[in-house]
């Protein structure tokens, strides 16, 4: 469910010493560092995530993301069309910055995520997702069970609606896009998530992330319809579906054949019809 904080509100201290620790994950646009903050007599371990340089990235094609970067000045858009040293810098200031605005964005709107912390000239630190010195592993290494698999896409449906809800589409949403940490699912990796007002390619991203993570849970016995997930995700309420698992109130019990939808929609509506 959208909204389950993942640390107390006062997990993070005050900055009065960073230690680095190691380097968590190398990938195709970025490193992730452990660092450990220590400050009021506590310390705590923070993800300090670092963008490569726009010429040393493995993936460049980021054309199609562009629409949620925000304009900057007449100067920047110049050297970005010439493609000059100053364009790539600006370009790569705008892919961080839309990154950490979005977290920023996505946790304040109660998506799971990781909490931000601050940003930082070549990117920006977050809470640790893990356990000790051990970072959470990605969904994608995970064999969840068919039970267990069915729980956590219900849960990502959430999350989804959760999103579209507060105006963004992730982008490049799959199971290596996931965390798996204390059994429940973290969103991470949003440099490539985009408004949904505004960008011209929000709906098809977002189908693209629909069967791009039911991939993940095909293989696990969970089906899905990919339109009827579409149309969910665009207009249903976030966390209605947790409401009808514990029984909250009859309207959402209502509701309850949304789940049965989920994984079969036409045999919902026909074992509905039927029961009429």
């Amino acid at each position: 469910m959208p909204g389950g904080d993942l640390f107390p509100a006062d997990w993070l201290v005050p900055a009065e010493l960073h230690e680095h620790l190691g380097i968590l994950k190398t990938g195709k646009e970025s490193e992730v560092h452990l660092v450990a903050r220590t400050g009021g007599g506590r310390t705590v371990l923070l993800a300090e995530k670092r963008f490569k340089a726009r010429e040393r990235r493995a993936f460049r094609n980021d054309f199609i993301y562009r629409g949620s970067w925000g304009e900057g000045s007449r100067r920047e858009s110049r050297a970005i069309k010439k493609a000059t040293r100053f364009g790539h810098e600006a370009l790569q200031s705008r892919w961080i910055g839309n990154e950490w605005d979005n977290l920023v964005h996505l946790h304040a709107a109660g998506v799971t995520v990781p909490p931000p912390v601050e940003l930082l000239e070549d990117g920006y630190r977050m809470a640790f997702i893990g356990d000790g010195r051990v970072a959470a592993p990605r969904l994608s290494a995970i064999d969840l069970d068919t039970t267990t698999a069915k729980r956590v896409w219900y849960e990502l449906l959430e999350e989804l609606a959760a999103m579209v809800a507060a105006d963004r589409v992730h982008g490049d949403l799959s199971a290596y896009n996931v965390l798996w940490w204390r059994e429940r699912p973290v969103l991470i990796d949003f440099s490539q998530t985009v408004d949904v007002i505004t960008h011209a390619s929000a709906r098809e991203l977002l189908a693209r992330d629909i069967d791009a993570l039911g991939g993940y849970f095909t293989r696990r016995g969970v089906r899905y319809d990919r339109d009827w997930v579409l149309a969910r995700a665009e207009t249903r309420e976030p966390g209605r579906a947790a409401r009808v698992s514990s029984g909250a109130c009859e309207e959402d019990r209502r509701e309850e054949g949304w789940r049965e939808e989920a994984d079969d929609p036409q045999e919902a509506r026909a074992g509905r019809a039927a029961r009429a």
